[in-house]
């Protein structure tokens, strides 16, 4: 396949929407960023938003993308990927436990920091690397599943990336 499906997306590849979706999630993270270090409350609203695109990204990738990704001899980018979910997924849940508790901005931020940092690096890697290796490697009926999966932001109750608590 060549990775790329007709529909909302245009002929984007799957590779490329993904990537765009990284950037409609960077959009509420920067939102909330600004928040921490203004003066006003903090917004909590766009972290919820961002972390639940985050994490339901983080499922599209790990249940439908990767797997396609493994067969095709990419264990080790693949493995480097799984690692690094398990860390941002940690970093989403500190951050949402210590906005649940009232914490302070100051409070916030170090674990901010990590989260912002880690995802950059991440999503430069999979932007650069696995994308453009799963578009080569994906079938069309695959292709088609992941981005309607991606368009349905509903994850399963209870499910968390393969890594999550490891960090």
């Amino acid at each position: 396949m060549t990775g790329s499906a007709a529909g909302e997306s245009g002929n984007l590849s799957v590779g490329e929407v993904l990537e765009r979706d990284h950037h409609r999630i960077d959009g509420y993270f920067e939102t909330f960023a600004q928040s921490l270090s203004g003066e006003g409350p903090i917004d909590a609203e766009a972290f919820s938003t961002g972390a639940a695109g985050l994490r339901h990204h983080i499922y599209v990738e790990e249940v439908l993308h990767f797997p396609a990704m493994k067969a095709g001899g990419l264990m080790g980018p693949v493995f480097v990927m799984l690692r690094e979910h398990g860390e941002l997924w940690d970093r989403m849940d500190e951050i949402a436990t210590k906005l649940e508790s009232g914490a302070s901005a100051a409070e916030i931020v170090p674990v901010w920091k990590a989260l912002e940092d880690g995802l950059e690096a991440h999503n430069d890697k999979e932007e650069k690397i696995l994308y453009p290796a799963g578009d080569d490697l994906l079938t069309d009926d695959l292709g088609e599943e992941i981005l309607e999966t991606l368009a349905n932001p509903d994850i399963p109750e209870g499910w968390t990336c393969e890594m999550s608590g490891r960090s």
